[in-house]
């Protein structure tokens, strides 16, 4: 007995010096095996610098683990500690239980090169090829736990070679209470909580006999700081901001991944977007949404609500372009692939496409600020407390959406959308803007016209309905005392329009000016640009004001551009009376307006005919004084006309001239009546003109004076300079000058006197394609307006209209009369008679309404 007894102590004792031999040997016969036959077990290279097995607590512990990449020529995978305690007990009944898996520092980094990725061949090692069927007999199942699971400070590093792209992850910190797999069915729980803040809590059940599963996600404050690196792998910012939570659900099975399910809530706080140059570019207060039903399989999707709350944009244009495009990332260019010959598959029929819709689409207290840097003065506008509301919001049907908000100094903006998104070609669109401060767009003003907009309040109203791709658009603007200042020289401006004079002509007695302004195009036409038509219809308008004001103020069709004249009239007509009537009424209507006559003569067609008329005269005078009485009576209008129609080509005045010439030893022979008309009388005849001229003026001034109470500086006569009367060749005629404020333009254009004349403009702009506006390819350019006081030059007066008699070339300016010599005599005088005589008997004077 005592021997048995001292066998079993003797084993006994062997058993645990071997036991404890091993205890004490296997850790470093491991660490050895390991880094000896590392190519055979893995492929990789291996290095540990500790590595300790508790055999009796079920402990392992590695300390400075190195694992090589591809050829070792960089670090795959490495770890500072990676500490696991496993219960030994419950092995025995099929049960694996992992106490805690530690991962301290881990740091991976993985390489891609087209579709290969830099662990491919480790996945390659253990992965089996063999497919012969094996009989198993069956099993217990084994059931596993893993339980309390943490990774601290670890790192993950990725590069796409091909792209040049890299991102990772820094201090990653997760923490899993436990994972549970048990039978057929498993259930899997861990809560993962990020270094920067917020955790995640995830619920997995599946079941393996049918594939399905439901994973429930729970995400909580997750800053999105940490996702900057993935936000610049395609957008250029300086950074990002907000904390990101959700509540998730996802239903499905592992053989249909396409039909998964989905329904939860979202909502983003705080969140910000800032560029490389730290200034904010976008941001949201709060966002929020519920999604009732998301069904990949199907491609439907139903929210109850999304809100959001609070946002914010900054949109800058500048001659680059802008920042919200510079903020996206250029693609990558890469090499086009070589086409293959095209195969006719058989043509499949699509199925519906995707369905959204969302019950409540809400959006409160937005703020957009727009920055203009491509003009001369920089524009900024904010438009805030955007206001939004939509119900059963779906882009299949038709759908309509309202915004508010309010403008930058004062005024509300209201936009109305009626349509669906399905369909962009038909669409109906209503924008209501009420009381802007015009000041705000004083940049565009002078970006466009050169004008600075000083005052003004603008309501506006448009309605913009697409059929077929074809905009059929109305706008109407109310503009409340709008005021300009003087037009800046330095810059030149895409339109040249009189503005200031164009407001001041349209704007009422109560201070508005009121537009409509159709606007019609094809949207798919390259040349339709909506703002030009806009921009060009309102010059146009301003252009008509400005060149016909009194047909724009009178809503007639005739238009008074200039008051027509015959240069040997020594009494207004009626009809001409009626048009200093009607600027007398502009005058009344508008008085901070100016209007300047300029009384224009052509001499060349002008003279040769009172030279005639003078020889007329000369002509019954020399009959009068032989007369045996001796007297010559005063002739009567019925006698002067007659004398009119007499033709200076009869062989008696032919004759007087004749005498007349030879007498004064001047040739005779080869010159046409006229021309021996001019030979006699041209100095008499350019004086009598230039004095009828001045009667004029004096006798209309008297008349505006003495009938409407008018005078300078409101109505004044600016008489043209020598120089520009002998080069005028256009037609007999009063032009008509405006002016506001040192602005001063003239109305009509000075034609050729056998120039057509200029076709109107109208206000408005139709479109197709091309920015054009009814009228406006003929009509004058503000441009070609003429400022009061000055005229055409000698360079420029010649035309169809400069073609006079034979032999009457524009009148030199030496030949002009003194000023001194061109008084008129008190009531005018007689335009025939070669002395200052009294005019026909019967003839009211210059300035008395002829009836």
């Amino acid at each position: 007995m005592k021997k048995a007894y001292k066998i079993a102590l003797i084993v006994t004792a062997v058993l645990i010096v071997l036991v404890l031999a091993l205890a004490v040997a296997v850790s470093p016969v491991t660490k050895n095996y390991v880094e000896k036959h590392d190519r055979e077990l893995l492929g990789r290279s291996i290095r540990m610098e500790r590595l300790r097995i508790n055999i009796f607590t079920g402990r392992l512990r590695v300390e400075g683990l190195r694992i090589g990449g591809t050829n070792d020529s960089t670090v795959f995978f490495a770890l500072d500690s990676f500490d696991m305690r496993l219960r030994l007990l419950p092995l025995l009944s099929n049960r694996v239980e992992v106490k805690h898996l530690h991962f301290t520092a881990p740091d991976v980094k993985v390489y891609q090169q087209g579709n290969a990725f830099s662990f491919d061949d480790i996945l390659g090692r253990f992965m089996t090829t063999d497919t012969t069927a094996v009989a198993e007999e069956p099993s217990e199942p084994w059931e596993i736990g893993l339980y309390d699971i943490r990774i601290r400070r670890g790192r993950l590093f990725y590069k796409d070679l091909e792209l040049n792209a890299t991102w990772g992850l820094n201090d990653i910190d997760l923490q899993i209470p436990g994972v549970y797999f048990g039978g057929e069915k498993t259930d899997v729980g861990a809560v993962l909580n990020f270094a920067e803040g917020g955790s995640l809590a995830t619920s997995v059940a599946y079941d393996i006999a049918s594939s399905e599963f439901d994973i429930g996600l729970k995400l909580k404050d997750m800053t999105l700081a940490g996702m900057l690196p993935y936000f610049r792998q395609s957008l250029d910012i300086g950074g990002v901001a907000g904390r990101l939570s959700a509540d998730i659900r996802l239903r499905g099975d592992t053989e249909h991944l396409l039909s998964l399910r989905t329904e939860g809530t979202a909502s983003l706080a705080g969140f910000s977007l800032v560029d490389m140059q730290q200034r904010p570019v976008a941001g949201v207060d709060t966002l929020g949404v519920q999604l009732a039903e998301g069904d990949l399989g199907k491609m439907r999707f139903r929210f109850d609500r999304l809100y959001v709350g609070g946002f914010s944009l900054l949109t800058e244009l500048t001659p680059g372009g802008d920042n919200l495009s510079a903020l996206i990332k250029p693609s990558p260019e890469t090499p086009a692939a070589p086409t293959a010959p095209e195969e006719h598959a058989p043509k499949t029929v699509s199925g519906p496409g995707p369905t959204l819709q969302i019950a409540d689409l809400e959006i409160a207290g937005g703020r957009v600020t727009l920055r203009d840097l491509t003009m001369e003065r920089p524009f900024e506008y904010a438009v805030t407390d955007i206001r939004m509301r939509s119900r059963g919001f779906d882009p299949s049907k038709r759908n309509r959406l309202e915004i508010d908000a309010r403008m930058q100094r004062t005024g509300q903006a209201k936009l109305r959308w009626e349509g669906t998104l399905d369909d962009m070609n038909n669409q109906n669109i209503t924008l209501w803007l009420s009381n802007l401060d015009l000041r705000d767009f004083s940049p565009y003003c002078e970006h466009f016209t050169a004008y600075p907009l000083t005052r003004g309040n603008l309501t506006f109203r448009s309605q913009n309905v697409i059929r077929n791709r074809y905009l059929d658009g109305t706008n109407h603007l109310d503009v409340f005392e709008p005021r300009v200042d003087k037009k800046r020289k330095d810059l030149k401006p895409e339109m040249n329009i009189p503005l200031k004079l164009g407001l001041y002509v349209l704007k009422d007695k109560t201070g508005h000016v009121k537009m409509d302004l159709p606007v019609g195009g094809d949207l798919d036409s390259p040349e339709f640009s909506y703002r030009k038509i806009v921009l060009k219809a309102i010059g146009n308008v301003l252009l008509k004001v400005v060149t016909a004001p009194f047909s724009f103020l009178s809503g007639s069709r005739d238009n008074l551009e200039y008051i027509p004249l015959d240069a040997a009239q020594y009494a207004f007509t009626s009809e001409q009376y009626a048009s200093f009537d009607q600027i007398a009424q502009l005058l009344k209507e508008k008085p901070e307006m100016q209007v300047a006559l300029t009384q224009r003569i052509n001499l060349s067609r002008a003279l040769p005919a009172q030279a005639a008329n003078v020889l007329r005269l000369a002509y019954h005078n020399s009959l009068a004084a032989a007369d045996p009485a001796g007297q010559r009576p005063r002739l009567s209008m019925l006698e002067y006309e007659k004398l009119q129609q007499t033709d200076i080509r009869t062989p008696a005045v032919e004759a007087f001239a004749d005498s007349l010439l030879t007498a004064q030893g001047r040739p005779v022979q080869g010159l046409s009546p006229d021309a021996k008309a001019l030979a006699l009388y041209r100095g008499q005849a350019l004086g009598q003109l230039r004095r009828m001229m001045a009667s004029r003026d004096k006798a209309l001034a008297e008349y505006m004076f003495s009938t409407h109470g008018i005078q300078p500086p409101a109505f004044r006569l600016q008489p043209m300079d020598s120089l520009a009367l002998a080069a005028y060749t256009g037609r007999n005629r009063y032009t008509i000058a405006l002016g506001v404020d040192g602005e001063t333009l003239e109305i009509g254009e000075q034609q050729p006197e056998n120039a057509g004349a200029v076709e109107s403009v109208s206000g408005t702009a139709r479109s197709d394609g091309t920015e054009r506006a009814n009228g406006a390819e003929n009509a004058a350019s503000p441009g070609s307006g003429h400022a009061t006081g000055s005229a055409a030059s000698p360079g420029s007066a010649n035309g169809a209209g400069s073609a006079g008699a034979a032999g009457s070339p524009a009148l030199p300016a030496d030949n002009l009369p003194d000023a001194t010599d061109t008084a008129p005599a008190a009531g005018g005088a007689s335009p025939a008679e070669t002395t200052e005589t009294a005019p026909p008997a019967g003839t009211p004077p210059v300035g008395q309404r002829q009836e």
